[in-house]
């Protein structure tokens, strides 16, 4: 595919449409496009062109044989902007053509584009019983109308957003139904197992009757005839529904309690499966639907159904994007946990120590920092078991948590059996009393222990407290609670120890 057909523009579908040979060039592009007519009479392989091809065509004056040269070849006059109203003929035939040109303005072009028809000559019977539709210049005028009608669609419904879905796509119908001259104007969409379709949006004219409400859920076996032709079509139109043939009774019978007289549904798919489709109903009279309101249709429901797919992507992206972002929190949660007791891991309180560190030495705040061991807890384990040493590190987690639980006060466990806790205390009068309650809290578990002089589980406490500044660090801060909890073991456990640095051992 050529790359100038990559993109193409929707009003070139419009101008295909056109019942008549027409080539359409934007004056500022050096692209030309021939719709499906012009290919035909001019003998074109393609619908995109340039100045060259367009000189390989050759025209006669209407009533010789001799050929026009490029300077007075009336096709390129007017592709160069020229406005011309001239009689030819192909080299070859005797079929006149009258060839016209016009500029026209279309939607969303910063420059005029030229417009040139060609219309074979043809006598007054000939054209009165052709099944094609004689150009006329109305027919233009329509076209490039419905090209604005597209181009306030696409407008309104280009990254709308999820919540404003709804009010733009019934815009799109109401405009369609307008210019359609429709009674009603509506969107279908099926389920995901394609057994029930749902009428979702709707426009309908004054003084007719709506029946969306009751058009919700239906099943493929209420109207089985409709739904055959729609999956194997994409295309559903009747001008007449008297005329249904005996098969489609059901959907006959449906038409007439909506009062509908013609009909005409286009499906909108993606990647060949239907998502649903967008019909117009006549109900005031009948109409003999025309190819290009097949086309028009079919543009008005790919610009709808691509927007509901685009919506629903967006909404599914958001949904799973969410979902990660939860599930990465999680992730983090448990990689900040430790596994056993369920309070943060060593990886936790490591980070949370240099943020408070620098939190306090900015606002020029104490932090209080704890180092709790278990007493004997090795011999406690080879005793009593591992499974009674797991449960008496949860019972000690627990404790600590429920007394260290206000803002700002973190209970980590530091090592096998060693706990870690920050404090945003004043003095060192608070870090004793608070060093006495997690120890004193411990001894009330009366957790047995036969290898502590208690008899009971315990534990020992360094702790030191700081007003840190720049040059502070976690080392040093943490070595200042294991020197007072080395004390506080040699001081014979189950007591507590703050770091006086006047005091260390030798």
């Amino acid at each position: 595919m050529p790359a100038e057909q990559q993109d193409t523009p929707h009003y070139w579908a419009i101008i295909d449409a056109l019942p008549v040979a027409v080539l359409l060039k934007d004056t500022a592009k050096p692209q030309i496009y021939a719709n499906q007519q012009a290919r035909r009479l001019l003998g074109l392989p393609e619908p995109v062109l340039n100045l060259s091809d367009i000189r390989l065509i050759e025209l006669t004056e209407p009533d010789s044989e001799e050929l026009l040269s490029l300077v007075q070849n009336p096709l390129l006059l007017a592709l160069s902007g020229s406005v011309v109203h001239q009689q030819v003929r192909l080299a070859g035939s005797k079929q006149r053509l009258q060839l016209s040109s016009q500029l026209v303005q279309l939607s969303f072009t910063l420059s005029n584009s030229v417009l040139v028809a060609l219309i074979p000559e043809q006598g007054k019977d000939a054209i009165r019983d052709s099944q094609r539709s004689v150009y006329d210049e109305n027919e233009l005028e329509e076209a490039l109308a419905f090209d604005k009608l597209m181009s306030l669609i696409s407008a309104e419904l280009i990254n709308v957003q999820p919540e404003q879905l709804d009010i733009h796509i019934e815009d799109a119908l109401s405009a369609l139904g307008e210019f359609c001259h429709a009674d009603r104007s509506y969107v279908f969409l099926f389920s995901d197992d394609m057994q029930t379709m749902s009428n979702t949006h709707e426009w309908v004219r004054d003084g007719i009757a709506s029946h969306k409400a009751n058009l919700q859920q239906v099943p493929e076996a209420a109207l089985p005839y409709f739904w055959r032709v729609m999956q194997s079509d994409f295309i559903f139109a009747v001008r007449d529904v008297a005329l249904l043939p005996d098969e489609a009774n059901a959907e006959q019978q449906e038409f007439e309690r909506e009062d509908i007289q013609s009909v005409l549904c286009s499906a909108m798919t993606n990647q060949d499966k239907l998502l649903g489709f967008v019909g117009c109903d006549m109900v005031a009279r009948k109409r003999a639907w025309t190819a290009s309101d097949i086309r028009r249709l079919k543009l008005v429901g790919n610009m709808i159904g691509n927007t509901i797919q685009n919506v629903n992507y967006r909404l599914s992206l958001k949904q799973m994007q969410q979902e990660l972002m939860q599930a990465n929190l999680e992730l983090q949660e448990l990689a900040s946990r430790d596994g056993l007791t369920g309070i943060a891991n060593r990886r936790q309180f490591d980070t949370l120590l240099q943020h408070e560190l620098q939190r306090c030495a900015r606002y020029q705040l104490p932090l209080g920092l704890l180092l709790a061991d278990i007493d004997h807890f090795k011999q406690y384990n080879d005793s009593y078991g591992h499974l009674a040493g797991d449960d008496a590190l949860k019972q000690v987690a627990k404790t600590l948590s429920q007394t260290l639980k206000r803002q700002g006060e973190l209970v980590a466990r530091y090592g096998g059996e060693e706990f870690a806790m920050l404090v945003p205390v004043s003095n060192a009068e608070e870090l004793t009393q608070l060093a006495e309650t997690l120890r004193t809290g411990i001894e009330q578990l009366h957790q047995e222990d036969q290898f502590s002089p208690a008899q009971r589980l315990t534990i020992s406490i360094g702790a030191t407290l700081v007003k840190p500044d720049k040059t502070t660090n976690t080392s040093e801060l943490i070595r200042q609670a294991d020197t007072a909890l080395y004390q506080a073991k040699a001081q014979g456990r189950n007591c507590f120890c703050i770091f006086q640095p006047d005091n260390q051992p030798g």
